[in-house]
């Protein structure tokens, strides 16, 4: 008697989609499991070491997991364009995203000595897995109560699950952690997915949706669930389609003195999963007549050369210092384009002179990354 394996209809969707674009998949490695340590159905756009250790090592202990999230906007009320920011409001959410961004960072740089050392300092990749571990038997971010803190979980969900992809592949001989931080990050990445599809005004289509994209192609590199990178995919398309042909997104546009800024904050995950698909053997930079090639020739010009945006967002731009680190943090995914096609945006030379870029929610030490692979 043959058996036959018939596909479940996500899988059968992104599959065709694949063979579409004339791109072959290992039938193995479309059906990666969570048992499996060795496949993983997403290649990475940076190294990823390869090396084995007994046991989890003794490490500082992570920041305690928040289980439920609850948080406002910076914004004043009222202000349509998103543009006004009120001091005690920024100062609030601050604190209550503190010990998340410290999370983040420090998985993020527990990863990079990893990935830096390329595997030999498997102290701090065990580190990595120790904290996500910590954070994924405690359910952290299980229960978001609005939009806001659904946004703040997947920006840092992209980080989380970056970060995790570069310690995929040390394994654990003892008291291995993989399976647990693979099923938090899925669950996690599904609730988000669930949240996204229900949503229906401009965060639908903005940067938001671009970075729940990102956080879901980066948990489908992780653990091989296909439908969450076809939802990554469509989102960076839901995107990639705004772009015009001056290369202006108009939703970002729309947020008057902060336009700039949210050009380069689309643009991150945007350029990211494109790193990502690049990677696999799709080229979303083709789309479109190349609008993410647009988008980032305008993001960029703006750092250096601000009026022409000034002039298309009636508003005059927030200052960019590029010695600054939340300059170097908003441009750290530059890292990747210039890598891809170097010397194609005009300000390279400028951007690239202020490395190190560094962005923990887009996996770290971007420079290295970008030059590990």
């Amino acid at each position: 008697m043959v058996k036959v394996f018939l596909a479940p209809a996500y899988l059968r969707t992104l599959l065709a989609a694949f063979g579409a674009a004339g791109i072959l998949l290992c039938p193995i490695a479309a059906r990666a499991t969570e048992n499996s340590d060795q496949l993983s159905f997403w290649k990475a756009p940076f190294a990823r070491p390869n090396k084995t250790i007994a046991d989890l090592p003794s490490c500082p202990p992570p920041p305690k997991a928040p289980i439920k999230l609850t948080i406002g906007s910076m914004y004043a009320d009222g202000d349509e364009s998103y543009s006004k920011v009120v001091a005690a409001q920024k100062m609030a959410r601050a604190e209550s995203l503190a010990p998340i961004r410290e999370f983040t960072a420090g998985v993020s740089r527990f990863a990079n000595r990893y990935v830096a050392s390329g595997g030999k300092d498997t102290y701090s990749g065990g580190c990595a897995l120790v904290w996500l571990n910590d954070w994924a038997r405690a359910g952290a971010m299980r229960n978001m109560a609005e939009h806001e803190s659904q946004f703040v979980r997947s920006v840092n969900l992209s980080g989380w699950a970056l970060a995790y992809s570069q310690v995929r592949y040390l394994q654990v001989q003892r008291n291995s952690p993989h399976y647990a931080i693979r099923q938090w990050l899925r669950s996690t990445a599904e609730d988000m997915r669930s949240h996204v599809n229900g949503v229906t005004n401009n965060t639908a289509r903005n940067n938001h949706r671009y970075w729940a994209g990102l956080a879901a192609i980066a948990v489908s590199m992780d653990t091989g669930d296909v439908s969450l990178g076809a939802f990554g995919l469509e989102s960076a398309r839901v995107g990639i389609a705004q772009v015009t042909s001056d290369g202006v997104l108009p939703l970002e546009l729309d947020r008057k003195s902060r336009a700039a800024h949210y050009h380069l904050y689309a643009a991150a995950p945007l350029v990211m999963t494109a790193a990502i698909a690049r990677a696999n053997g799709i080229d979303l930079y083709a789309e479109q007549h190349g609008a993410l090639h647009r988008l980032v020739r305008f993001a960029t010009e703006a750092v250096i050369w601000p009026g022409r945006i000034e002039a298309l967002a009636h508003a005059r731009q927030d200052v960019f210092n590029l010695n600054s680190s939340i300059a170097q943090q908003n441009l750290a995914w530059f890292e990747f384009y210039a890598r891809d096609f170097p010397n194609r945006a005009p300000e390279q030379k400028a951007i690239l002179r202020v490395r190190p870029l560094r962005n923990n929610e887009l996996g770290g030490d971007l420079t290295m990354l970008a030059a590990s692979n």
